[in-house]
């Protein structure tokens, strides 16, 4: 979820807790928000190990350790302790402590219900765990977050506590939604699945932008892939055709009404002979393990060669996607990959800045 949801969310769930009725110990209603904005986006200081190697950082650093129950309590002491050291505050450290690991526990809850994966139990496991029922960015989550809180804000004191909580119910209730809709994305995706003659070993539905209607379907057959994109309302989400907005209305489009569902091929090594040695030699490299563990849905995004010579010896990239992070109607955003500038160079690991096409950051 985007670091500002998560930091209004936290703030919410610091007016949740009842205020304490000791004088002199009670945190201020302004104190509470900002510990407990801070608090609810602190899990997030790990996108510094983006800055470092980026696919290692996706792979083994982000939504682990800040992320991790077991390390929740070390988390909201910390945060705590910092706070009343810099406000002067230290005969609020209880109250503190709370509103720190509620914070921080929200932006655990929030994580968990995207696709991402979420380490929750490290160190003691480096499994993870997501419910799949909500987009990176959602803003009906988003906007019930922000009601909640202002609605908080505008009670009187007296009121603050039930205020959030029945925001926080009224998000639990959303996701829950959500959940609904997933099922119904799963059936629709085996039934039509069914209905095309295609035998696939299990299908998948993720949460898309727009639209809580709006899903990707990804079903396994045999080592490949078949996608598509569908809404289940009926219709597709409805963004102006401005100019300034490129190719966003293009892509609201794309999630079609069920009826009209198609699913669309993705292969994860090229059919080639030639093309497909190149790109197995180079997935099975001892310095992509970390996208090989990452990726839940690994699949081929493209090969691009230096003209009028063979594949095999020329080839300037060769880019792989994870299609759990890929839209319709726009080239794969999340490439990671391997580039030389001639047939004698030694291939070198790369990654393609999102949305951008030819952008390409070396990583080794």
């Amino acid at each position: 979820m985007d670091t500002i949801t998560h930091a209004l969310m936290g703030a919410q769930a610091a007016l949740a807790i009842p205020t304490a009725e000791v004088p002199g110990k009670r945190l201020s209603t302004r104190e509470r928000l900002l510990l407990g904005a801070v608090a609810g986006a602190f899990p997030d200081i790990d996108f510094l190990g983006f800055l470092v190697h980026p696919l290692r950082f996706l792979a083994q650093w982000h939504q682990g350790p800040t992320h991790s129950l077991l390390l929740l309590p070390a988390w909201g002491a910390l945060l705590a302790g910092l706070f009343c050291l810099v406000a002067r505050r230290r005969e609020a450290w209880r109250e503190a402590l709370a509103i720190s690991c509620l914070g921080v526990a929200s932006h655990i809850a929030l994580d968990l219900i995207t696709v991402y994966g979420t380490r929750i139990f490290y160190p003691g496991s480096e499994r993870r765990f997501n419910l799949g029922t909500s987009f990176l960015v959602d803003p009906l989550l988003s906007g019930i977050v922000v009601s909640g809180l202002a609605l908080a804000l505008f009670l009187a004191p007296q009121w603050r506590s039930r205020a959030a909580l029945a925001g926080m119910a009224l998000l639990c209730a959303y996701v829950g939604v959500q959940a609904v809709l997933k099922q119904r994305a799963l059936e629709l995706g085996n039934e039509s699945l069914r209905a095309a003659g295609i035998q696939a070993q299990g299908v998948d539905a993720l949460p898309q932008p727009y639209s809580p209607f709006n899903w990707k379907l990804i079903a396994r057959v045999d080592m490949d892939y078949r996608v598509a994109h569908v809404n289940l309302a009926g219709h597709p989400a409805w963004v102006p055709q401005w100019q300034a907005l490129g190719r966003l209305p293009a892509m609201a489009r794309a999630y079609v009404p069920p009826g009209r569902m198609a699913w669309t091929a993705r292969s994860r090594l090229p059919e080639a002979p030639d093309e497909r040695a190149l790109a197995s030699q180079l997935w099975l490299r001892p310095d992509f393990a970390d996208f090989r563990q990452f990726a839940v849905y690994p699949a081929l995004s493209g090969i691009t060669a230096m003209p009028s010579l063979p594949i095999g010896e020329t080839a300037a990239c060769v880019w792989f996607t994870d299609l759990r992070y890929d839209l319709p109607a726009v080239e794969d955003i999340f490439r990671y990959g391997y580039c030389r500038d001639s047939a004698q160079a030694s291939w070198r690991l790369h990654r393609l800045a999102y949305f951008s096409r030819d952008q390409r950051q070396p990583l080794d």
